[in-house]
Formats: structure tokens, sequence, C-alpha cells
């Protein structure tokens, strides 16, 4: 039995190496890991090799040395057809068939086809999440989507079939191909409020009846707490981790502030064996509810709830996690542009990384160092903390197992934040080189993370001068801001486009106007632009 995978990139060749072994064809192993993992046809074939855009770049240099690429090359490829990325020449797409042993039209596969449709389609749903729930309309005369009490059930009942990363994609995919004549923003709405009602389930709402009545019968006598609830309780925080970032903070907080209440009833009696496990799951709760508040922009609200996360981590003697709380409170004050303050939470975590041996403790600790001293414009020490940041990602690779609220923590995160930093102190060449290394590694279903990583990319357009592909990135934003409608990326939207004020007669602007207009995005922006 092959060993569980420690991370999604492992996850992807461990099921490409299961394909091969099964006999399946390159241009067959990328089509599945293609349809599985949401993968763009330039992305797959590689993702199938198990390389990195690097290593695709010095295989071609080797077969090619007369017209060397780098991995930047290669990622602007795999951006497209999306604005950020560059359309490949016939001549590339042969030269990239002939390393990934496949054909230039496998390269091409997840692109329209503008043939005649058949004369009686018949309708398939976008994805199993989709799928249980009404056929999404095709006209502007459509009836509205309604929650019905059989929906709802239906839906409740299919949460452990729920993909968080199907669901994204198939709205995110559904609100840049749907007809223009739809009110997007008011469907989107509607769907993704059904379809969160599978995402929402109780956190002890489970479907074995026996299973239930044991459960139940803690809620009753917190004392007969035992070992089972908790893991299934500590197995679901994930699912209300991804819930956010998915679909925002509004649908979200709802649900952790729910939990962490449950939760709370708990601690008083649980047993002394399981106490330390039953407050972290609160404290993971509390800050998760934290998290949220703050990207709802409700800051002083957020503040109470990490205090509450950090001491309840405390409590459980949870240095990690600890660790964990402090770096989101060092970016809650950068973010408020109170850096000094941000530096001192950065300090104090990294302190507490150092009692750990957990590399990502060590990585996020230095991440927001960075960030705050860049905005306190001490940029010797933003890069020191950059390179602590870089090495201690090195050291994931290395495959230590992680703790389950790193979920979101890679080498996309340190390119990230570096394209910030260097955003901050000025350097927007360096900006736009990171952010072009860091978003080809973002999983696309995290929706909040990768329409921050194209901000700081419109951003670096913007001081460079390149109007027209700011304006573009920016409408990329827009579109996906329809699944997730978290008012941090609202007011990244609204900052760029404050940026853009200069140019606002040009073509490219008025586009991005119109755009805007369309998803309700028009309005003041904030000063804030850290």
């Amino acid at each position: 039995m092959a060993a569980k995978p420690r991370s999604r990139r492992q996850e992807q060749l461990q099921f490409a190496t299961q394909l091969r072994a099964a006999g399946k064809t390159w241009p067959e192993a990328a089509a599945a890991l293609r349809h599985r993992y949401r993968v763009n046809a330039r992305v797959a074939p590689r993702l199938a090799r198990g390389l990195s855009q690097r290593q695709v770049a010095e295989l071609w240099n080797q077969r090619w040395p007369d017209d060397p690429k780098t991995f930047k090359n290669i990622s602007t490829w795999e951006l497209w057809p999306a604005s950020t990325g560059h359309a490949p020449s016939l001549d590339t797409l042969d030269r990239l068939a002939q390393l990934y042993e496949c054909a230039v039209p496998d390269l091409l596969a997840d692109l329209p086809n503008h043939g005649h449709p058949p004369p009686h389609p018949s309708p398939a749903p976008a994805s199993p999440a989709l799928a249980a729930g009404a056929d999404l309309p095709d006209s502007p005369a459509a009836e509205p989507l309604l929650l019905t009490p059989q929906l709802a059930s239906t839906l409740v009942h299919r949460l452990h079939d729920v993909r968080f990363e199907e669901l994204a994609q198939a709205l995110i995919m559904w609100v840049q191909q749907a007809n223009p004549g739809l009110n997007r923003r008011e469907l989107l709405l509607k769907i993704s409020t059904a379809l969160t009602v599978a995402a929402a389930a109780p956190l002890l709402d489970i479907a074995d009846a026996d299973e239930r009545d044991r459960v139940a019968a803690v809620l009753d006598d917190p004392s007969r707490l035992d070992l089972a609830t908790i893991t299934h309780a500590e197995r679901v925080l994930q699912h209300y981790r991804r819930q956010g970032d998915v679909l925002g903070p509004q649908i979200a907080l709802q649900t952790a502030l729910a939990q962490r209440h449950v939760i709370a009833d708990l601690i008083a009696g649980a047993p002394e064996d399981l106490r330390a496990r039953v407050l972290t799951v609160y404290a993971e709760l509390s800050q998760m509810v934290g998290w949220q508040l703050y990207n709802l922009g409700d800051y002083r609200a957020a503040q109470y709830y990490y205090d509450d996360a950090r001491t309840a981590a405390h409590d459980a003697e949870n240095t990690e996690l600890v660790t964990y709380v402090l770096c989101t409170m060092s970016q809650l004050a950068t973010w408020q542009n109170k850096p000094r303050v941000g530096i001192d939470h950065a300090i104090a975590a990294q302190a507490w990384a150092a009692q750990t041996d957990s590399p990502a403790a060590l990585g996020y600790a230095a991440d927001v160092a960075a960030r705050a001293f860049a905005a306190a414009h001490q940029s010797d020490k933003a890069q020191r903390a950059l390179e602590q940041e870089h090495a201690a990602v090195r050291d994931m690779a290395a495959g230590i197992p992680l703790a389950s609220w790193w979920y979101f923590y890679d080498e996309s995160f340190y390119w990230g934040t570096s394209a910030e930093c260097a955003l901050v102190l000025d350097t927007p060449e360096k900006a736009l080189a990171a952010a072009r290394t860091s978003l080809p590694m973002i999983d696309p279903t995290n929706v909040h993370n990768y329409a921050h990583t194209l901000a700081l990319q419109s951003q670096a357009h913007v001081q460079q001068g390149d109007i027209a592909e700011a304006s573009s990135i920016v409408g990329d934003i827009a579109r996906i801001s329809g699944v997730n409608r978290s008012p941090r990326i609202t007011q990244r939207i609204a900052d760029l486009r404050t940026a853009l004020t200069p140019w606002q007669r040009s073509r490219a602007v008025r586009t991005l106007d119109d755009l805007l207009d369309h998803y309700w995005l028009t309005g003041s922006s904030s000063t804030n632009k850290s």
C-alpha cells in the first residue's frame, strides 16, 4: 500500500505513477490528471511526469540550446489563455509535445470547441456538486433559483460527495462563460448559497446513526467525550477552512461560530487525556472566526478572537498553533498599517517557532516578519526574513508531516510574499517576476489566495506603466470575485482601480469600468496598500 501523500504535488505524482503502472500512455495519464485536478492541458503533461517548470526549461535547453528558455517562459505558456499568460506559438507547442511525448492537439484539449453543436444536445452538469441542484440557466428569461427544502436535504446528504475544488472550478468557469445578458452576480449568490448547505452541515451532524447517538450523549455529558468524537471534529476542520477559501467569509463565518460554540461546551467536562486536543480544536475554530472577520473588515472583532485562540493554544500547550495564531495577529496589524505592532507579533511567532520542529512554523513566522519589516521600510531585515522563509520552505519539501492548518502554505506563498514586499519597496520588476512564479503553483480553487496573487501582478504592472495588462488582470479578479465576494478582495479591486485613475480615459480602463459595473464592483477604495 502506497504511503499517504504529504502534499498535493506528491498526490498528483502518485496518481500519475499508478496510471502509468496500469498501462496508460503519457497523454492518457495527462488527460486523467487534467480532469481530476482541474489543471489545463499545458500543465497536465508536466505534472504527469513529475517535472517542475524549471526542469522542463532545462530539458528544453538541452535539446534546443540555440533557443534557451527559463521557467518563466514555461509559466506564461501554462497560464495562457488567461490574460496573465502568453500564447505559445505553433513551433513552441510542437517542441513541448516532443518533450512530453504527446500530440500538439493534446496540449490544446481544454480550449473551447467552436464547431456546430449536435441538434439536440443533452445537458450535463458541470460537476457532481452542481448535479445536486437545478441546471444552470442559459437565457435571461430563466426562472430564479430557489433553495427548496428538498434541495437542501439532498445537498446535506451529499456532503461527502462535494469536493470544494470541483465546486469552485465549476463556478469560476461558469461566471466566465455565462450568457452576458444574465445577472451573473444575483445568480451566483443563489447558486453558491444552495451549494453551501452541504458544506455548512454542522460539525457533529453525522450520518451513521450509532455514531450520532454517541455524539448526542457527549453533548449531554461532556465527560463522555471519546477519541472517535474528537477525531471527527479535527477531521472536518479542514472542510471549514476550504469553505472560506472557496466561497468567502460571509458564508464560512457562521459555520465556524456555530462549531466553536459546540466545542466550547465540551472543554470543562472533557477527560484529562483529551483536554489538550479539545482546546486545540477550540483554538483553531477561534482563529478561523478571527480570520473570517479579518476578511470581512471587522478588525476589532478579529483581534478579540485571535486573542482567544492564542490563549486556548497556550492552555493546550500547542506551541506550533501558538506560532500560527501569532502570525495571523502580525498579518492583521500590518494590514492595518501598524507595521511595528506586526513586527512585535512576528518576532514572538519566530521565538515560539524556534521551539518546534516544524519548518512550516519557521517559514510562516519569517513570512509575516518580512511583510511587517517591508511595511516599516526596513528592507534589509525584510530580505533576511525572506531568506529564512525560503530555507524553511525548502525544508518542508523533505516531507515532515504538517499540521492541518498549514494546508495553504507552500512555495507559492513564499513567492507571493516576495512579490508583496518588492511592491512595498518599489521594485516592480522583481515583484512581477515573483508573482508570475507564484501563480502557477497556487491551487486555483483557493479563490482567496489566487485573487490576491493576481492583485500583486496587476499592481506591479501599474507601477511599470503597463495599464492595459494591469486593467485586464483586475478584470480577471472581478470575474472570480463572483464566487468569493470577500470584502478584502473587493477592497483590492477598488485600490487597483484607484491606482488606474490617471489613465481612466484609456480604452483599457474604460473596458474595465464596464466590467466592474457588471459585477457591481464600483466604489471608493481603502487607503491601505499593504
